[in-house]
């Protein structure tokens, strides 16, 4: 996510990876678009996405609407999707809000009750049951129902994340999923080849042992303590699970979840990863930015952030995650763009959602490089927006990625008291098989709570 940082319910993640694998194209997260072109899609839906925003039958009074993200690097995106709705709409104008993640849902959820909330905003999966099961997001189901947008434009029915009651709330923004970041110098330096598709986990261990020098405060791999940007991906790959299909019950007690997320906090041990501490203190991704670390596990999202940093552009690329003993685990997560349901001025916020949802406005989110948008047909230019990294491993890792476990009313109690557990594990207070059948009691008792 910047951090984002894409339900949990068996019928949709069977419907996601086949719309995925339908679709050709994967998405996080983070992301989509294999090989498709940006502007392959279909003549009706060209057509539509072109029309989409205008506001003929639109009250013509001056509007300013207020659009809340969360992430600064996209803003000069954001704000030319704005700019480009408002050419198009020349009485409705709108104001792009940055709020860092960190402040993001206080101020959101400070704003919801009040009934202050944006016109217009980002929401995460992880989120959006708090916010519709509140009655804070306008419905768009008439709206979806009566064709002004359609659903199936998106990849891998990312829709379906913002279903709550068979009610429609957001339009899907972009997908995300995981990669694993290295550093083209470190393995020069060494002689190592670099990763590809036949690494493994015991491949990573390997040559994460031999590109640390821990006196130097050189480190060959980042084992952070993360959900969707670090062990989730572990745990599936093992043949582990986060949440059963059918929402019913943790997976953190599965022997194979457990036997992951000792793999990984080995390395600690090993000194092939700084320690939890040091990763604390420092973060891990600015760790790898700096040339202390060879290898790290990130999300997509992260791709500007990394390559602006002057030590190590154009000394590092993206690969795709090892395979585990099952098969190569991903995590894929979408953001949706949705409306305030205390909003004043919903006419003009519907116009300039639904032209979120375009593929104009998918087009510039792509050849921007800010996220990898999820109307089918658009992520090529993504991919292209950076054409010396390999940024075509997050969309073929979407196809077989698992949702993001979210879209439960048990979700927002256990995971925030997830990383409380886990923090005990990795501090090296308690076992890892200990702070694991912890987790999953406690997600259980989440889960019977609030079904």
């Amino acid at each position: 996510m910047v951090i984002r940082k894409k339900t949990w319910v068996s019928a949709m993640s069977l419907t996601v990876v086949a719309a995925m694998a339908l679709a050709g194209c994967g998405s996080n997260d983070s992301n989509n678009g294999s090989s498709a072109s940006a502007s392959g899609s279909t003549g009706a839906s060209a057509s539509s996405s072109a029309s989409a925003g205008k506001a003929s039958d639109a009250p013509k009074k001056d509007v300013t609407l207020t659009y809340a993200i969360w992430d600064q690097l996209q803003q000069p995106a954001m704000e030319a999707i704005a700019k480009e709705f408002t050419a198009q709409n020349p009485n409705i104008k709108v104001n792009v809000e940055v709020i860092p993640w960190d402040q993001y849902w206080t101020k959101m959820s400070a704003a919801a009750p009040a009934g202050t909330l944006p016109d217009v905003f980002w929401m995460h999966s992880g989120q959006f049951v708090k916010y519709a099961s509140g009655n804070f997001l306008e419905p768009i189901t008439d709206k979806v129902q009566a064709g002004e947008i359609d659903m199936n434009n998106y990849a891998a029915n990312l829709g379906s994340i913002y279903v709550f009651n068979g009610q429609n709330y957001a339009i899907p923004k972009d997908f995300d999923t995981i990669g694993l970041a290295y550093n083209k110098e470190m393995f020069d330096q060494a002689g190592i080849p670099y990763p590809d598709d036949t690494w493994d986990y015991a491949k990573l261990a390997q040559v994460a042992k031999q590109l640390s020098q821990p006196d130097k405060g050189i480190y060959g791999f980042a084992a952070k303590m993360d959900t969707q940007g670090g062990y989730w991906n572990d745990m599936l790959a093992n043949g582990g699970y986060i949440v059963s299909e059918d929402g019913t019950k943790s997976g953190y007690d599965d022997p194979a979840s457990i036997e992951a997320l000792k793999a990984r906090y080995q390395m600690i041990l090993d000194k092939s990863s700084p320690s939890h501490q040091q990763m604390t203190d420092t973060d891990s991704t600015e760790m790898f930015k700096s040339g202390k670390i060879a290898m790290i596990f990130e999300g997509d999202w992260r791709t500007t952030d990394i390559d602006g940093s002057d030590i190590i552009k154009g000394k590092w690329n993206w690969a795709k995650l090892p395979k585990g003993k099952v098969k190569r685990g991903d995590i894929i997560n979408g953001l949706g763009n949705v409306m305030s349901a205390s909003g004043k001025h919903k006419d003009e916020a519907w116009q300039f959602l639904k032209f979120l949802g375009s593929q104009k406005a998918a087009e510039i989110t792509a050849q921007m490089g800010a996220a990898i948008p999820a109307y089918k047909d658009t992520q090529a230019a993504w991919v292209q927006s950076k054409p010396d990294l390999n940024l075509q491993v997050f969309i073929d890792q979407a196809a077989d990625a698992t949702p993001y476990p979210a879209g439960s009313k048990a979700y927002p109690v256990w995971f925030p008291k997830e990383s409380e557990i886990m923090a005990q594990a990795w501090g090296g207070n308690i076992s890892i098989e200990e702070g694991a059948k912890q987790v999953a009691a406690m997600m259980n008792q989440a889960i019977a709570d609030n079904k």
